[in-house]
C-alpha cells in the first residue's frame, strides 16, 4: 500500500505541470473557501498555510487550528458530498492555488487509480483526526484538552503553529478567552508551563508532569 500511496503526489504534480490550469493567489487573511458556500472548483496547493474555522448559528466560533500542508486540496470533500462547505478556510500566509474545474477533477480521478487511492487515503486520515479531536473535546475537561494540545505540539513531528492572539487560541477549544487564560494561569502556578519570550506562546517546563496529568484521565 505504501508503494501505491507514494506514487499519488508525484503523478498529480506531473499532471498539474502538463495542463494549463488557472492559478490564483490568496494572501494572509483571504478566504480560500467559505462556510455554507457552494463549491464549483477544487483547489490544489503545493504547500499551503491556513486556518480552519467553523461558526455556529449562535455566533460561537471553533477553530481547528493552523496547518501547514503540502500537496493539499480544498473543496474535495464538498466535491464528493455535493454539500456546501462546513468550514471557513483562511490563508495565514501567501498561498498559490491551482484551480481545477469539477468536471476535469472527476476525469482525473476516474483515469488515474493511484491519484484516487492517494486522495481517499488523505481524506480518511483527515476524517479520523478531526473525529478524534471532536470526541476528546466533547468528553474531556477543557484543561485536559489544552494540556494534550501542548504535549502534542512538542512531541509531534508535524509542524504545529500557534495562533497570533489569545482569543484565537481560545477558539480552538470552543471556549472564551477568559476560560482559556484561567487554565493557562493554573498550569503556570503548578509549574508545568511558562509564557514564551514574546508573551504569546506557551512553553512546557515539566513535560513529565503534563503527561502524568493526561494519564490520570485515561486510566
Amino acid at each position: 500500500m505504501s508503494e501505491i500511496l507514494s506514487k499519488g503526489p508525484a503523478r498529480f504534480r506531473q499532471l498539474v505541470a502538463n495542463e494549463n490550469f488557472r492559478r490564483i493567489t490568496r494572501r494572509k487573511g483571504d478566504y480560500i473557501v467559505r462556510q455554507e458556500h457552494e463549491i464549483t472548483e477544487v483547489y490544489w496547493s503545493e504547500a499551503a498555510q491556513f486556518m480552519l474555522l467553523h461558526t455556529a448559528l449562535n455566533g460561537k466560533t471553533l477553530s481547528l487550528g493552523d496547518y501547514f500542508l503540502e500537496d493539499n486540496f480544498f473543496g474535495e470533500i464538498e466535491f464528493f458530498s455535493g454539500k456546501p462547505c462546513s468550514f471557513d478556510v483562511v490563508a495565514t500566509a501567501t498561498t498559490e492555488l491551482v484551480v481545477i474545474p469539477k468536471e476535469r477533477f472527476a476525469e482525473i480521478l476516474l483515469q488515474d487509480a493511484a491519484t484516487s487511492f492517494w486522495m481517499n487515503h488523505r481524506m480518511a486520515n483527515m476524517y479520523q483526526s478531526s473525529m478524534n479531536i471532536a470526541i476528546e473535546r466533547s468528553l474531556y475537561p477543557l484543561k485536559f484538552n489544552i494540556v494534550k494540545d501542548i504535549v502534542s505540539r512538542c512531541t509531534s513531528e508535524t509542524r504545529a503553529l500557534n495562533h497570533d492572539y489569545m482569543y484565537q487560541e481560545a477558539q480552538r477549544f470552543g471556549c472564551t478567552d477568559r476560560a482559556y487564560t484561567r487554565i493557562i494561569h493554573e498550569l503556570i502556578k503548578e509549574g508545568l508551563v511558562k509564557k514564551g519570550e514574546d508573551n504569546s506562546t506557551i512553553v512546557p517546563i515539566n513535560m513529565d508532569g503534563l503527561v502524568a496529568y493526561l494519564e490520570q484521565y485515561q486510566q
